[in-house]
């Protein structure tokens, strides 16, 4: 890693544009989200939702894998893998049961909203990776 690159994650993608920085909320927030869908009331009794549980954990994984590679192989496109490992299968499971979960409910409202915040995330790491994977090794960051 480059000496001169920002100690954390964190804070090399704060010297990213605010664009960036936007999208990077709007992609956090529709993650932590997920919280507030674990428990549904139904007639007499509060139920688990399974699909909240599996998106908030996907998302702590992919932040500990992202972290991880970070700190070895700096700010590069790689970075993109954490997601693709962690966010890949869930994102399949919840796509498998949007009908099932139906779209007239908040929670409904959510899932598709989570599935086109989630789903644009994924093909801008997929092509990152192969880039990455194909040669192009280079920085992300602009500083230093």
């Amino acid at each position: 890693m480059d000496d001169s690159m920002p100690a954390t994650l964190g804070a090399a993608i704060a010297t990213e544009p605010m664009w960036l920085r936007t999208w990077l909320v709007l992609l956090i927030s529709v993650h932590v989200a997920a919280l507030f869908f674990i428990v549904r009331r139904e007639v007499g009794s509060w139920r688990i939702r399974f699909e909240p549980i599996a998106i908030a954990a996907s998302f702590l994984g992919s932040a500990m894998l992202m972290n991880a590679l970070y700190a070895q192989v700096g700010y590069v496109r790689l970075l993109g893998l954490a997601h693709l490992v962690f966010w890949t299968p869930v994102y399949v499971w919840i796509l498998y049961r949007r009908r099932a979960i139906g779209t007239g409910s908040l929670f409904g409202k959510y899932v598709r909203a989570y599935l086109l915040v989630a789903g644009a995330s994924l093909a801008i790491d997929a092509v990152d990776v192969v880039r990455y994977l194909a040669g192009n090794g280079a920085l992300l960051y602009r500083w230093g």
